[in-house]
């Protein structure tokens, strides 16, 4: 096999893992979206979002102002407001671009408790590139003001999943057609700071090798956001599994 076959066959691989995480993003909540629906909101109304500030506490209700793009027939978020009812008064505000097809119900917006603090944050998909790297705008819910706020670091990760049990947020991304990793965190604070690095590469005899990476001090999301090759020690290298 040439090596042009194996990066088409890459190519694939990678086309695969974006329908994958299109999926993903969209529908694997198990339970219904917390939203209403599109269809019932006219134009210059919000989408409503209603959940809870705790498990058993105050409500919290989401407002999504939005239009329709012409040109893509996407669901346009353009405002976020969060709210104690469906006309109180706003808390908070944010100018989003969030930009996400019809058939995704209100841009993939979710609640969770993404900083394992037991207060409940929400995201919804900023927009849908053309490999992998989903982008997502994230808020988290900060007590000492009683307000929801950017999670800045958070919104610099690529398709971010948060593990529970170890309280540790993964992203995983693709750098091209052969080349793909995962960078695993843990909150200190306000911040994102990683805990390691792992890249996958093939060569050009298609083979594979994972190289783990890890942080020279204390690196957070936002500083890996840019040429992270000063701030990262080779730990191994070992076959991809």
């Amino acid at each position: 096999m040439t090596y042009s076959s194996r990066f088409t066959l890459s190519l694939a691989a990678s086309l695969v893992l974006v329908v994958s995480l299109f999926v993903s993003a969209a529908w694997a909540q198990s339970s219904p979206s917390p939203c209403s629906p599109v269809a019932e909101a006219e134009f210059g109304d919000p989408v409503i979002c209603t959940g809870k500030i705790t498990t058993n506490g105050k409500p919290l209700v989401v407002r999504l102002y939005w239009d329709i793009l012409a040109d893509t027939d996407e669901l346009h978020v353009l405002r976020i407001e969060t709210a104690g009812s469906e006309s109180g008064k706003a808390r908070a505000t944010f100018d989003v671009d969030s930009r996400a097809p019809m058939t995704m119900e209100a841009n993939g917006f979710e609640f969770g408790d993404f900083n394992f603090d037991g207060y409940t944050d929400f995201r919804l998909i900023e927009f849908l590139p053309a490999g992998p790297n989903i982008a997502y705008f994230n808020a988290v819910f900060d007590p000492s003001s009683g307000r929801h706020v950017a999670a800045t670091g958070l919104n610099t990760l690529s398709a971010p999943e948060f593990e529970k049990d170890g309280k540790r947020v993964v992203s995983g991304w693709r750098g091209n057609a052969v080349t793909y990793g995962t960078d695993t965190f843990v909150w200190e604070g306000p911040d994102l700071v990683l805990v390691e690095r792992q890249v996958s590469m093939f060569d050009e005899n298609d083979n594979c090798m994972t190289t783990k990476f890890e942080p020279k001090g204390r690196v957070t999301a936002n500083a890996l956001a840019g040429d992270a090759t000063e701030l990262l020690s080779e730990v191994y290298e070992s076959p991809c599994n």
